[in-house]
């Protein structure tokens, strides 16, 4: 660094790895007169102020004096971690009217980009406000250049009742899963995601404290300064926290809670990971649980399949352990597979075994499975080559390929072919 930069170089390291924000001003009025007479230049003055920020550019000052650690390092105890989706059917009324603006949007959306976010945001959002009266808006052109756009109403969403019950299926399960996390003296934190002006935590809160259930709701004008001791004071008298996980996802310390219900899920991969550690971390002493709460076949179905995607790729590029709810096992993962079993040091079968082991094979050339060959269990006595084991099982008449001096194929049944070779050449 001190060959690199001089004593007073400040701004020039901000230049290079901070955030300079630079103003473009016209000299004074007195100073005008000192323009380009001939050629009618103005003078202009630039002035950098230094702003909050660092550059990507940095890394590579700090890399080879850095140490990165995770708790996994630490070899500290964590108390065990777990996953679980919740998957609820909407109402019928609820289910028909999602489909049907989520089909008109979607159709708009595919005709003209300008639609896309519209349709997702709501798509996204109206299953969890389906409680209220809403319209939905967009934006329509106006004027020559296509510039300009005002709010129009597209279709207006009436409010679901909910006929012989009093709240929404997710809502009825919350309160019946905070109850019974209550009995187990464990603290929900509900996260939720509709919290600026479609605002649904004070809806979310009523279940909750119809079936008695103390319940706080941190909101955004809380200073962020004070937001943990604003929890600290309240924590020993509630049952539930209701907040946005952007408020909590750095630097602090949640674990007098050990149940997350993610009533709404937070679609940014960083932000999801942040929430859940606010409650898995040390000093934590109970088992912690994590619940995704999603109405079935709906945008926030697919968005949490898409998110469990993401956070496998993200987990096998760290090197952490894959697992949970949300990145389930995919069928035929071999390489994963293969590779957790060499690290745990699980002892793998003799491979001679394991690929010798009975099958029917199909005499048909088109593999039909009705008809089959004799079974073959090719385990050798060490005394027996295998040209001799063929010979004295005579297995369909096969004789072994002797190499590529051998123009033959020796196929003794109509239709059967050799395994050991499948062209004149070998």
């Amino acid at each position: 660094m001190r060959r690199d930069f001089a004593f007073h170089d400040e701004k020039r390291w901000a230049r290079l790895y901070g955030v300079l924000e630079t103003t473009r001003r016209r000299r004074r009025n007195e100073d005008a007169e000192e323009d380009g007479v001939f050629t009618g230049n103005r003078r202009y003055r630039n002035q950098a102020k230094e702003q909050p920020g660092i550059s990507p550019a940095i890394v590579g000052r700090l890399l080879d004096t850095t140490i990165f650690l995770s708790l996994k390092d630490l070899n500290l105890a964590l108390p065990s971690y777990k996953e679980e989706v919740v998957t609820l059917d909407m109402l019928d009324d609820q289910e028909q009217q999602y489909q049907s603006m989520d089909g008109s949007l979607k159709q708009l959306a595919i005709q003209s980009s300008r639609y896309l976010s519209t349709w997702l945001q709501w798509s996204l959002a109206r299953p969890n406000s389906a409680f209220r009266d809403e319209v939905v808006m967009v934006d329509e052109v106006e004027g020559e250049d296509g510039n300009s756009a005002r709010k129009v109403p597209l279709m207006e969403l009436p409010a679901i009742n909910p006929n012989g019950h009093k709240w929404l299926p997710k809502e009825d399960w919350l309160a019946s899963f905070c109850k019974a996390e209550k009995q187990q003296e464990r603290k929900v934190l509900v996260y939720v995601r509709q919290t600026g002006t479609r605002d649904i935590q004070d809806r979310v809160q009523l279940p909750l404290q119809s079936v008695g259930l103390r319940v706080a709701i941190l909101g955004g004008n809380v200073d962020p300064r004070k937001r943990e001791d604003w929890i600290l004071k309240r924590v020993n008298s509630i049952d539930a926290l209701i907040c946005n996980p952007l408020l909590v996802e750095t630097g602090m310390d949640l674990v007098s809670f050990a149940t997350i219900v993610y009533f709404e899920i937070n679609y940014s991969l960083y932000s999801l990971w942040q929430s859940l550690r606010r409650v898995w971390r040390l000093g934590q002493t109970k088992p912690v649980k994590a619940v995704f709460s999603i109405y079935s076949s709906t945008m926030e179905a697919k968005a949490l399949s898409l998110i469990g995607r993401k956070m496998k790729a993200a987990q096998l590029l760290f090197g952490d352990e894959v697992s949970g709810a949300i990145v389930p096992e995919e069928d035929g993962d071999f390489l994963m597979q293969l590779a957790r079993d060499v690290l745990n040091g699980t002892k793998l079968a003799d491979l001679q075994t394991l690929f010798a082991d009975e099958m029917q094979v199909s005499n048909s050339l088109l593999g039909c499975p009705t008809e089959t060959s004799p079974l073959m269990v090719p385990v050798l006595p060490t005394s027996q080559t295998w040209d001799e084991w063929l010979r004295q099982h005579s297995i369909g008449g096969l004789k072994p390929y002797s190499g590529r001096n051998n123009k033959q194929r020796n196929m003794d049944q109509p239709g059967q072919l050799s395994i050991w070779g499948n062209s004149q050449d070998g």
